[in-house]
């Protein structure tokens, strides 16, 4: 299976050093052992930069730290790249807390044990002129052309329209010798693969404007269900819908149930409050089979799910939804009904994360249609090689050897994994009520009928 996906890619904890020691060091001498000629009469510049790195998640207790000098026993990839951009000069003592001090703002959040591959982080960052190169990548696309996915949010817009407003700034990229420097303070779990200039206001995380991940999961896991058909499941998830039935912790409590015909069904969410409810939706741009690997010599689907944002446990539940229905353990018009109601629908188990890893990121400004922040391609080139040659084997090998995707799929066909088992009389049950719901004419409800 190739090329199902319509998305095109661009292109061991420290203790922190007295600042009393170094402070003055490193005010004119950033990035050490990365000075040139001439550099010794200059003093650093703090920019504001962003960094793209990837991460072998297990052993670490997430990506985000909950303040600068850590938990002890409880280390997070955060933790392992700020003390390596220390080390490395780019980040002063007297700067390193609290995190406020260079504007620390990671992008995303990934749980424990999970990967990433293209992962970010904005920051300020000292540098000397002799670190940084002319960004080769352009930002602004003149011809006004959007990547397919954002297309649907925008209506076309005139050239003069697309011209208007300042230029875009020239950018900066931190060089190969710099890069290096700071990957040899990190642990071979952590990779830096480069890292670019931005404007001053840019914010990694708000000023995002997609996410995706990849899921890799062996073939064998579809049970009889073939890989068109699964993938074609996968993609009833894509669109603007509630997701309150395929996250964890975002059903309300105390809606009671909604009675039809003398039937009656739990509700999740108030069915009279659309504007209420507006937290419960998320947009995903797509989702399904993006191609196969042959991975310990066994075909592995990577599969692949970009959104605007989501929610906490939101892939994992949908990928165990889609397993549930290949299993035939839930009929597959009910996914549809669960991401339209406000009903209650306990139909998603939660996946292991152990196939979880965060691919990429976006910023995309629609308003400009051009992108706010692109790393040069010798970033991805490097994000892409470390995905194929670390991330994948290590995931595979999770899998088999921790067999948790096996008990997973053992735990959903016994208890179905957490979820409610509904009998062919409860689905039936499900469908009269809803439609009783669909028929209703509240004030404002928000049932989706499309």
């Amino acid at each position: 299976v190739t090329a199902l996906l319509p998305w095109t890619s661009l292109a061991a904890p420290r203790s922190a050093p007295p600042c009393r020691q170094l402070a003055t060091l490193r005010t004119t001498r950033p990035l050490c052992g990365l000075r040139e000629a001439g550099d010794e009469a200059h003093s650093s510049k703090k920019r504001h930069v962003a960094l793209m790195f990837g991460f072998r998640g297990t052993g670490f207790y997430g990506l985000q730290s909950q303040s600068a000098e850590g938990t002890p026993g409880q280390p997070t990839v955060s933790d392992a790249l700020r003390r390596a951009l220390l080390d490395a000069g780019a980040v002063l003592p007297s700067n390193f807390s609290p995190l406020t001090r260079t504007k620390w703002t990671l992008a995303s959040r990934t749980d424990k044990g999970v990967h990433a591959a293209r992962a970010a982080v904005s920051l300020k960052m000292e540098t000397l002129d002799s670190q940084l190169e002319p960004l080769l990548s352009p930002l602004l696309d003149t011809s006004g052309t959007l990547p397919g996915q954002f297309e649907p949010l925008l209506s076309p817009l005139e050239p003069a329209e697309r011209a208007a407003g300042p230029p875009p700034q020239p950018r900066l990229a931190l060089t190969a010798a710099a890069v290096a420097e700071i990957n040899s303070h990190l642990p071979p779990e952590v990779r830096l693969f480069g890292g670019c200039t931005v404007r001053k206001s840019f914010h990694c995380r708000e000023c995002a404007s997609s996410r995706s991940y990849e899921y890799l999961l062996p073939a064998s896991a579809l049970g009889g269900m073939g890989v068109a058909e699964f993938d074609a499941v996968l993609s009833t998830f894509e669109g603007s819908h509630k997701v309150h039935n395929f996250c964890s912790g975002l059903r309300g409590k105390g809606w009671g149930c909604w009675e039809h015909d003398g039937e009656s069904w739990p509700l999740a969410l108030d069915p009279s409050r659309r504007q209420g409810a507006a937290f419960a939706y998320r947009s995903v741009l797509f989702c399904g089979v993006h191609r196969s690997v042959v991975l310990r010599g066994q075909e592995h689907l990577v599969l692949r799910i970009a959104g605007v944002s989501f929610m906490l446990h939101q892939i994992r539940h949908m990928i165990g939804t889609a397993l549930a229905i290949a299993h035939g353990l839930v009929p597959r018009d009910t996914l549809a009904l669960a991401l339209r109601s406000p009903l209650q629908v306990d139909i998603s188990p939660l996946a292991p994360g152990a196939g979880l890893l965060l691919d990429e990121i976006r910023w995309f400004d629609l308003g400009k249609r051009a992108e706010d922040l692109a790393f040069p391609p010798s970033a991805h080139a490097a994000a892409e090689a470390f995905k194929e040659a670390s991330l994948y084997p290590h995931v595979a090998e999770r899998l088999a050897s921790e067999e948790s995707l096996e008990r997973f799929l053992g735990r959903m066909r016994d208890s179905f994994g957490g979820a409610k088992h509904y009998s062919a009389a409860d689905y039936a049950r499900l469908r009269r009520v809803n439609a009783g719901l669909a028929e209703a004419t509240l004030p404002g409800h928000f049932l989706d009928t499309s």
